[in-house]
């Protein structure tokens, strides 16, 4: 009887234990365009790291608060290094000017 509960408690905390989450960021790929936050699928409250990852062309990125008052503006030229943006709002929105591939990570 012993053997069994410690066979079965073995058991239970492998089978438990076999379900493990993964947390990584989620990287999101805008082109040329007007983006409203709530719309991309962008987490608020948390900051990003943007880049321009297209291999020609450059893109210009602005971002907005909900007073239509510029937060950010960023010119990214092509196979850009990621700069840092501060943490976004619900009602922000982003513009992105240009012919690159912006990747908000």
């Amino acid at each position: 009887m012993k053997k069994f509960i410690a066979l079965l408690s073995i058991f239970l905390l492998l089978s438990f234990n076999m379900n493990t989450i993964v947390a990584i960021a989620e990287t999101k790929t805008l082109t040329e365009g007007f983006y409203k936050i709530k719309d991309t699928g962008l987490t608020t409250g948390i900051p990003y790291n943007v880049k321009n990852t297209a291999p020609t062309g450059r893109a210009i990125v602005m971002i907005f608060d909900e007073n239509a008052l510029m937060q950010e503006f960023i010119r990214l030229e092509a196979n850009s290094p990621a700069y840092a943006l501060k943490p976004l709002n619900f009602d922000s929105t982003i513009i992105i000017v240009g012919g690159g591939t912006v990747t908000f990570s």
